[in-house]
C-alpha cells in the first residue's frame, strides 16, 4: 500500500513537472511568435490584412480586362483606412484625448463597417478607450499609423475572412503597438478588444 502511494505521489510530480514543462514551451514559442511579427512590422512586410496585390499590366496587343475600372468596395475600404489613420494621427503623445476625439474616431468606426452587422457600441467604444490611452502616451510612425488604420478597418469587414488570417491581423495589431513602445500587457489587451469588435461583426458568418 506504501509502495503505491509513492508511485502515485510520483507519477503525480512529474505529471505536473511535465505540464510545468509544456506551458513554457508554450510562452516561449508565442514570445518568438511575437518578436517574429514585431520584425515583420519594422521591415515593411505587408500585413496580413493588406490585399492581395494587382495584375500585372497586360501586355500591348492583348485585348483588355472585362472589368479593368477598380470595384466600388475597395475604393471604400481605401476612405475608411484614411479615415481611420486620420483618427489615430491626431492623437498626440503627451496631450490628453478630448471626448470629441473618441466620439469621432468612434464615428469612422461606424462608417468604415460595410457589411449588414456591426459591432456594439460599448464594445468598439472599449476598444477606442484602450488604443487612445495608449496612443496618448507612446505616438506611432507614420507607417505604423497607416498600418493599423488597415488592420482596423480589416477587421471590421472580416466576416468572410478565414479565421488563421483573422488571427493574423489581430496578432499584427498588437506587434504594432509594441514596435511603436506600447506595453505588452497594454498591447495585448487592445489587441483581444479589437478581436471582440470582429467576433461581433463575423459572429452571423459563424
Amino acid at each position: 500500500m506504501k509502495l503505491l502511494v509513492i508511485t502515485a505521489f510520483a507519477l503525480g510530480l512529474f505529471a505536473h513537472q511535465a505540464f510545468g514543462q509544456g506551458a513554457q514551451a508554450d510562452q516561449i514559442k508565442r514570445r518568438a511568435k511575437e518578436l517574429s511579427n514585431q520584425n515583420n512590422v519594422r521591415q515593411g512586410v505587408p500585413a496580413p490584412s493588406q490585399p492581395p496585390a494587382k495584375p500585372a499590366a497586360a501586355v500591348p496587343g492583348t485585348p483588355p480586362a472585362a472589368n479593368p475600372a477598380a470595384p466600388a468596395p475597395v475604393a471604400n475600404a481605401q476612405q475608411g483606412i484614411a479615415k481611420l489613420q486620420a483618427a489615430i494621427a491626431g492623437i498626440k503623445a503627451g496631450s490628453p484625448v478630448a471626448p470629441e476625439q473618441k466620439t469621432q474616431f468612434i464615428k469612422d468606426i461606424a462608417v468604415a463597417v460595410r457589411g449588414a452587422t456591426k459591432p456594439s457600441l460599448p464594445t468598439v467604444a472599449r476598444f477606442v478607450n484602450e488604443l487612445t490611452a495608449a496612443l496618448a502616451e507612446k505616438a506611432l510612425g507614420t507607417a505604423e499609423q497607416a498600418r493599423l488604420a488597415q488592420d482596423i478597418e480589416a477587421v471590421l469587414n472580416s466576416a468572410a475572412m478565414p479565421v488563421i488570417q483573422f488571427d493574423a491581423v489581430i496578432a499584427d495589431v498588437q506587434a504594432i503597438l509594441q514596435v511603436g513602445a506600447v506595453k505588452r500587457a497594454a498591447a495585448l489587451a487592445i489587441a483581444n478588444d479589437l478581436r471582440a469588435v470582429g467576433q461581433e461583426v463575423r459572429r452571423v458568418a459563424r
